[in-house]
């Protein structure tokens, strides 16, 4: 595997914290970067209804839509109108299409006796996920399409009051845009955090170290397979903690200001 420079931020590096790194083609011999196509996939997977996200649920209101996940694809084919703004995240593909396994080779990306989890973001042009840092460390691979980060490093959101409110299993949000966060940091002292952008062609991969703020938006109509991972006994201590947050957060205990998992109105 060939790596491409580590990219920095200005201000982000110590010795002992890890940096996003940007592996170029890292994937490109995968079957996938060659086979899928929206209308492929669609042949491909089975007549079973999927949940779409509607807007950017991480700093606006959370909306969601039903379909079928070949009609999704099909349409995604010719990038219609109908599904702007429409995003199929955080979806257990190769739990629903078994499969399309043969068509990754995801143990090359993770290491060795690591704890891995792995879910798709299928979405059209313009989808989004808003500025957030994810509790484990995570690989991004562009599969179709051409996809956009932009990160910020750990404390960057803290540090200038931009923590939302809002209510996420397995993320921490921000109430503001990557651009919003590197402008108040501007005013309250100088040489504040740049914002590292990151475009990924199909075939290459991002590391995303956990705490890392990043936002995301499709350029073209894509698929990225996201795979979180980490050791035991870490993982297990943090599935408990945020187990019992999440059981809290169903109760009514805690997110009661809004969150990515219930329409507004039930909360």
């Amino acid at each position: 595997m060939t790596s491409s420079p580590t990219p920095s931020v200005s201000g982000a590096r110590k010795a002992d914290r890890p940096v996003p790194r940007v592996d170029r083609g890292a994937a490109a011999h995968w079957p996938a970067i060659r086979i899928w196509r929206f209308d492929v996939l669609a042949e491909m997977v089975p007549e079973l209804p999927v949940t779409l996200v509607v807007g950017e649920r991480e700093r606006g209101q959370t909306r969601f839509r039903t379909t079928s996940l070949p009609a999704y694809l099909r349409g995604l084919g010719t990038d219609e109108d109908s599904l702007q703004g429409s995003y199929l995240k955080e979806f257990d593909l190769l739990r629903a299409v078994p499969a399309l396994r043969d068509d990754l080779c995801p143990d090359e990306l993770f290491p060795r006796r690591a704890v891995t989890s792995s879910s798709a973001w299928i979405g059209p042009t313009g989808a989004r996920t808003g500025l957030h840092h994810d509790l484990l460390d995570n690989v991004a691979v562009q599969l179709v399409g051409r996809k956009r980060f932009r990160l910020l490093p750990p404390g960057s959101v803290q540090r200038v009051g931009g923590r939302s409110p809002r209510y996420d299993k397995w993320a921490r949000l921000s109430r503001l845009t990557a651009d919003e966060v590197t402008e108040q940091a501007a005013h309250r002292a100088a040489g504040g955090p740049d914002v590292l952008t990151v475009d990924l062609d199909p075939g290459d991969v991002l590391h995303v170290p956990a705490g890392w703020w990043h936002e995301v938006v499709n350029l073209s109509p894509g698929v990225l397979l996201s795979g979180f991972h980490g050791f035991q006994p870490a993982v297990g201590l943090l599935w408990m903690r945020e187990s019992a947050r999440h059981a809290a957060h169903r109760l009514g205990v805690v997110g009661r200001r809004g969150c990515t998992c219930h329409p507004e109105a039930v909360l």
